[in-house]
């Protein structure tokens, strides 16, 4: 069974699994995450590598020359997020039951959260393949999903990439014995969220500086992103624009202003950008 489940793991490129340690043991529920979850580790994976093969790697996108999103790919963006709804109240759903299956003390309390943790990787693989599948549909790759999310909920609406309601959940301190001690594998603490998403904006800006160098006209947006470039590489532990967007980029945003924050969930935060190979 540990060698399946590693198999497994392997095949989550960034480890999007809570791995769940139980001091009391139950074996049972492993074989019961492989068995939830191989298949729709496999056909998530099987889609992104399709996207990627359509429109490129996340860190190759060239983002629009501003100002904010146009207003079709917005629409393309929000209508992905809202058919997501359900997959995502689902994985929301998941997260917060482990808040209320941990309260009180005891063995049993502990047995209940490791079944709510167990619960909790399906759920996210779930919602991974449904985004995969969305963006295939509406011809939108992973690298212009990523920019679009970033730059909406955390640049504009200042929701931060390591937002996470799951982590504070995790970190509550937990009484009596028979207790479920949990932790991420693979990068999913808020602080590597937090990078991985960095270096991939970064490179984005970087793709989108090349392009407004060669046009003329747009000497206000490039000044933009060549002075947040060298403060980001001033600066290693700053995220791209951490005090707000420049109103040259955030000029048009105000009219999604509320479909955008509908659909966000501080709960399902840390897994939205997930990559599975």
């Amino acid at each position: 069974m540990a060698s399946t489940t590693s198999k497994v793991l392997a095949g989550c490129g960034i480890g999007c699994v809570v791995v769940i340690v139980i001091a009391a043991g139950v074996s049972f529920m492993g074989y019961r995450w492989v068995k939830d979850t191989t298949e729709a580790v496999d056909e998530a994976g099987r889609v992104e590598r399709e996207l990627e093969e359509q429109f490129g790697p996340v860190r190759a996108y060239v983002p629009p020359a501003g100002p904010g999103v146009p207003a079709d790919r917005m629409e393309v963006f929000l209508a992905v997020r809202e058919a997501l709804t359900e997959r995502r109240d689902e994985l929301a759903a998941a997260v917060t039951g482990l808040a209320s299956e941990g309260e009180g003390g005891g063995v049993v309390s502990g047995l209940r959260r490791a079944r709510a943790g167990v619960s909790l990787a399906p759920a996210t693989l779930g919602f991974a393949s449904a985004r995969n599948r969305a963006l295939l549909d509406a011809k939108m790759g992973v690298g212009e999903y990523t920019w679009i999310y970033w730059f909406s909920y955390d640049a504009w609406l200042g929701h931060p990439a390591g937002d996470s309601e799951l982590h504070e959940i995790m970190n509550r301190p937990t009484s009596g014995h028979g207790s479920v001690q949990m932790h991420f594998d693979g990068g999913m603490e808020p602080e590597q969220i937090t990078w991985r998403l960095r270096r991939d904006i970064t490179a984005m800006l970087k793709n989108l500086e090349t392009e407004l160098a060669a046009d003329p006209d747009r000497v206000d947006l490039l000044q933009a992103v060549t002075a947040e470039l060298a403060e980001l590489e001033a600066d290693p532990g700053r995220v791209p624009w951490q005090t707000g967007l420049p109103e040259v980029f955030a000029a048009g945003m105000e009219p999604y202003r509320d479909r955008l924050e509908a659909t966000y969930s501080r709960a399902t935060n840390p897994f939205e950008l997930i990559e599975l190979h």
